[in-house]
């Protein structure tokens, strides 16, 4: 963390997830090039920028020789998260998590969520409304098929969540310590009665899951 800015003293470490299999995309997306730089590679050092320390979650047998400590993931989400907590130093106070297939989440982007908490809030996650009515997907699907239409979810009130996402260490431990698995931290903290804040989000905060997305980002790079 930048020495006497204005975000204050506490201490504020980032989890960055890369231990997963990239069944989407085809491949390690983790370690995939964007602009010169692994997302890896980038996802950390912007991470590095707004923490006192990162911690970085590898997949079992790879190796990282960039910034911060590593540990090895889980079989699923949460088991990874947990390892990254697992190695928090005793006096972190508020952990940012990520991964990295939001190679282009920004500093200001880390400043907003680690403020809410700062603030009082228990989790902070950054959100973009929703421009589109959401619909979900019933039946069977299809190479030409997503799906049979189900319910709609009117656009006006429901954002999209992004990363990173920021919350108070001693609340996401005993979110984790009483819950075995969810889609995500901040449903899991709300699950356990904490206050979840959401933030203003960033349109150029992709998510990278398919090699598409990643030839969007890379349009998008000059821009984040």
């Amino acid at each position: 963390m930048i020495p006497g800015d204005s975000l204050g003293p506490m201490s504020v470490w980032g989890v960055v997830l890369a231990g997963g299999g990239g069944t989407r995309f085809g491949g390690l997306k983790q370690f995939a090039v964007l602009g010169g730089k692994t997302l890896l590679e980038r996802v950390v050092d912007i991470a590095a920028e707004r923490c006192d320390g990162v911690i970085v979650v590898l997949p079992a047998g790879h190796e990282w020789s960039g910034k911060g400590t590593r540990v090895t993931g889980g079989a699923t989400r949460a088991e990874s998260v947990r390892s990254g907590l697992s190695a928090l130093p005793e006096d972190a106070e508020i952990v940012c998590i990520t991964d990295a297939a939001h190679p282009l989440a920004t500093p200001v982007l880390y400043e907003r969520v680690i403020a809410a908490v700062r603030s009082g809030a228990d989790a902070a996650l950054p959100g973009l409304p929703l421009t589109d009515a959401v619909k979900k997907l019933e039946g069977e699907s299809s190479a030409d098929i997503l799906g049979e239409a189900g319910a709609t979810t009117p656009a006006g009130g429901s954002v999209s969540a992004q990363m990173p996402m920021a919350f108070s260490v001693p609340v996401l431990l005993r979110a984790h310590a009483e819950i075995a698995d969810a889609v995500e931290d901040s449903g899991m903290v709300a699950a356990v009665g904490g206050r979840v804040v959401v933030v203003p989000g960033e349109p150029t905060n992709v998510h990278v899951t398919t090699p598409a997305e990643l030839i969007v980002a890379q349009a998008l790079l000059p821009l984040a």
